[in-house]
């Protein structure tokens, strides 16, 4: 464990993951420093929005916010994700200052068996159901990590034989140094973060540390149709999932799902009874049931978690429903692939929203899974960059708001199903952008959605958190 007592500590970044973090170096006996570019108002404003405003007071010695730094180097550093390791400041450091991530600090405090999940898209809903499944196997498990819940915040309270699914961004990984899991997964990649990394090479490099970083006596876990991971170097042993030829220990056959272990092959439950039937989560089931053969989870309980997971907000949700048409959100679809994960294959007839704040990505893959598609409206800084790709692939109209959008989206989905006699659609929000341009975050982007969806008629179904 890391020596903090009687030491100086900055903190750099004051939102959740820098709280949580500036609270543990306290609670360990480290004089903590809370450092933020923003102005000490909008921090403020932050903690309230965010439910911090317990927490914060106890995480900090004195604040300097509004671009103002301390002069004397600290003996140690820790940074939020938000933070890019290479800010002018933290280069300017001596080299012998470590700097690390809140991720980081939290697993050095933490006694139980680590579950490290990344990949452009799934994180969060695998994330969540692997702890569902390691709960149904037996284990006292929480999600945490960029999902929601720091590690940082929770690691004391965990006990050897207790087990975290932690959701884990490129970001965080980009300062792992002693960071090792016992089970590492990569689920997808895909171009994502393009407005901070200089290219895709390095954002997957980024990701590529969990390979090295889990435990060589754990599992390092990946897609089969993942050249890259497949190709990264590991310490620990390899676990596939997908395409039962290339080798899955997790797969399906004959519209069942399978699992393979040292003791052989077994279904555990058909593919109609997995609990969320998406094409997207199909593959996350499988992810999920590779963690159980990894983690060693009895097939008796890994059938019941992988069918009775209830799934997360903003995440292809059904939300309200207005006759025939469902209104989903799907907020958390903030890329490109993401978007077309959720489309390829769709058979209902869809009206989507797309649009939102730009993270550098091509949006031409979107015109080949508009098939289902009756008409896509566009919002936000992004909006006619997607419609110049769609335009004559669909039919297309731009909203100005989120109102406006869900209730233009409403209407010409009506008409296209009276037109072409379907007796059924989907109004969609799954907007392959960042929410920043016109929101705090993507949850008040899908919370904008639903309020938008009750406002033309539309009756609210019961929503799990």
């Amino acid at each position: 464990m890391m020596t903090v007592r009687d030491r100086l500590w900055w903190v750099v970044g004051l939102a959740r993951s820098g709280c949580a973090a500036g609270a543990l170096l306290r609670r360990h006996g480290g004089r903590v420093i809370g450092i933020d570019d923003s102005d000490a108002d909008t921090v403020r404003r932050r903690w309230e929005r965010e439910g911090l405003s317990d927490l914060a007071p106890r995480a900090f010695d004195e604040l300097t916010t509004g671009g103002h730094w301390p002069e004397d180097p600290p003996a140690g550093v820790v940074i939020s994700p938000g933070v890019p390791p290479n800010h002018p400041r933290l280069q300017a450091l001596p080299p012998e200052v470590p700097v690390l991530g809140e991720m980081e600090l939290g697993a050095a405090f933490c006694r139980a068996d680590l579950v490290a999940i990344t990949g452009t898209n799934g994180k969060s809903t695998t994330t969540e159901w692997v702890a569902h499944l390691l709960r149904a196997g037996g284990r006292r498990a929480q999600a945490l990590g960029n999902l929601g819940t720091p590690l940082s915040l929770a690691a004391e309270e965990l006990e050897p034989g207790d087990a975290v699914s932690l959701e884990v961004s490129s970001f965080q990984l980009e300062t792992a140094r002693r960071f090792q899991p016992r089970v590492g997964m990569v689920l997808n990649l895909a171009p994502d973060h393009l407005d901070r990394y200089a290219d895709l090479a390095a954002y997957y490099d980024a990701k590529g540390v969990l390979a090295r970083r889990t435990h060589p006596d754990g599992h390092f876990i990946t897609w089969t149709r993942c050249p890259q991971a497949r190709a990264w170097e590991t310490p620990s042993r390899r676990l596939l999932f997908g395409d039962e030829a290339d080798g899955a220990c997790a797969f399906y056959r004959d519209d069942a799902l399978w699992i393979r272990t040292a003791g052989g092959e077994r279904t555990l439950l058909r593919r109609d009874e997995v609990a969320l039937p998406s094409p997207p989560n199909l593959l996350n089931a499988l992810a999920t049931a590779a963690v159980g053969v990894a983690m060693e989870v009895p097939p008796e309980a890994m059938t019941e978690a992988l069918g009775s997971f209830a799934g997360l907000r903003h995440r292809q949700q059904v939300v309200a429903t207005r006759g025939p048409i469902r209104f989903i959100n799907d907020t958390k679809a903030t890329n490109v692939h993401a978007v077309c994960a959720a489309l390829d294959g769709y058979r209902r007839p869809v009206a989507l929203i797309l649009g939102g704040s730009g993270k550098g990505e091509d949006y031409a893959p979107l015109a080949a899974v508009m098939d289902a598609v009756v008409h896509v409206v566009t919002i936000g800084q992004e909006g006619p960059a997607i419609a110049e790709v769609l335009a004559g692939r669909v039919p297309l109209s731009a909203a100005v708001d989120m109102p406006t959008a869900v209730r233009q989206a409403a209407d010409e989905l009506e008409a296209a199903l009276r037109r072409d006699g379907l007796p059924a659609g989907d109004v969609m929000l799954s907007p392959a952008c960042a929410s920043f341009d016109m929101f705090t975050g993507y949850r008040q982007r899908g919370e904008k959605f639903m309020a938008a969806a009750l406002a033309v008629g539309a009756q609210a179904v019961d929503l799990h958190e």
